[in-house]
């Protein structure tokens, strides 16, 4: 089952995915999961294209407020009932002049670093987010010089 892809249990230290079937939910639960899943990876699809809807999916999936964001985050704290989980959240990092975010975007408060896993990533413990970051687009162009 692919439907947990951007809805992640983060095992600190190990920093991967927890399998769903580790989980034992309920059916309804991963008929949710499914769901979001479906609708998310649709509009992540449009914004990877690059083509006419890029503008619009790259909206949807950066405003909290938006459909398949309230959906994620209404599934992830479903899950974090059963184990803690964080809904990753996109971030537009392959621009040219990306800049990591320093605040959470839901509650504007201080993203606090973790270095930890496969990459760095910024974690909001109070709204259950992780997005990747703590760099800037251009410390890639740094390691060359």
């Amino acid at each position: 089952m692919r439907s947990s892809a951007r809805i992640r249990s983060i095992a600190y230290g190990a920093n991967l995915e927890v399998p769903p079937e580790r989980l034992r939910l309920d059916p309804l639960l991963v008929d949710a999961v499914a769901h979001w899943n479906a609708v998310y990876g649709a509009i992540d699809s449009l914004e990877l294209d690059s083509g006419p809807y890029e503008g619009w999916a790259r909206t949807q999936l950066l405003d909290p407020a938006s459909p398949p964001n309230v959906e994620g985050l209404a599934v992830a704290r479903k899950l974090n009932e059963i184990r803690r989980c964080y809904f990753w959240f996109f971030q537009p990092n392959a621009d040219d002049d990306y800049k990591s975010p320093t605040l959470c975007p839901m509650c504007q408060e201080p993203l606090s670093a973790y270095d930890e896993g496969l990459f760095p990533q910024l974690l909001c413990a109070s709204d259950s987010l992780v997005l990747e970051g703590g760099y800037y687009r251009d410390d890639d162009d740094d390691e060359g010089s």
